[in-house]
């Protein structure tokens, strides 16, 4: 059996299955979820239940450690992860694409949170925020050195926050893209072909757990920056 070797962008390439385009079938089961997770029943359904369930323990889960003054970013960084989990869940879907593989949308999503929580902490507690950058006891000859190594750290926050959930999912998805060719072209022997389905099986399922935990340390991250701040 010979199998040519696409790019790991190859899903782009305009695929049917009986005349029907599978990027629609994809984008359709995508936003399925939307017409459940809505209902305009004044009674609450079994799926609906389900929805504000998850929901709550989003917020238990995240805010496990918080301050009120943090309480009214709790919608805001809800939704970040209600979005981030679905588009990490979503993209493993056959003919799906990760969206957040991409440092565009994970840096379009971080940057301005993180840059809307910092600019909130220096307006509301200048003096404190500055105090951040010398840790107490720093010699007077380290101070300008602290100074240039905490503004330094404080920058590289945004830039680890996007880099690292983009680089997990590439790299998840690119195994799963290697093991399911190596399957392919292992079909003649069965025995190794299974041995690697089987590895396959439990790679797709550890990152189904990726993208959850990838979805909570963003969030979870965006909210320590907040209690920082607060």
């Amino acid at each position: 059996m010979i199998m040519n070797l696409n790019s790991i962008f190859g899903q782009f390439s305009p695929d049917s299955l009986l005349l029907i385009p599978m990027t629609i079938v994809s984008v359709l089961m995508a936003i399925l979820w939307l017409f459940f997770s809505n209902s305009t029943n004044w009674l609450p359904t079994r799926i609906g239940f389900a929805f504000s369930t998850f929901n709550n323990t989003i917020i238990k889960t995240i805010f496990q450690q918080t301050n009120p003054n943090s309480i009214t970013w709790v919608p805001t960084i809800t939704a970040v992860f209600t979005l981030l989990f679905s588009i990490n869940v979503l993209g493993l879907l056959p003919y799906a694409f990760t969206a957040t593989s991409h440092i565009s949308l994970t840096y379009s999503i971080g940057v301005p949170i993180w840059m809307s929580v910092n600019i909130l902490g220096f307006y509301l507690a200048f003096n404190t925020r500055l105090s951040h950058l010398v840790p107490q006891g720093t010699p007077s000859f380290l101070i300008p050195l602290m100074v240039l190594i905490e503004t330094l750290s404080l920058f590289a926050q945004p830039i680890a926050l996007g880099l690292r959930l983009a680089a997990n999912l590439t790299a998840g998805h690119l195994l799963i893209y290697l093991m399911s060719t190596a399957i392919w072209v292992l079909m003649n022997n069965i025995t190794i072909a299974s041995v690697t389905l089987l590895i396959f099986i439990l790679l797709f399922l550890l990152e189904i757990g990726v993208a959850c935990i990838q979805a909570y340390v963003f969030t979870a991250l965006l909210h320590f920056y907040l209690v920082q701040n607060l």
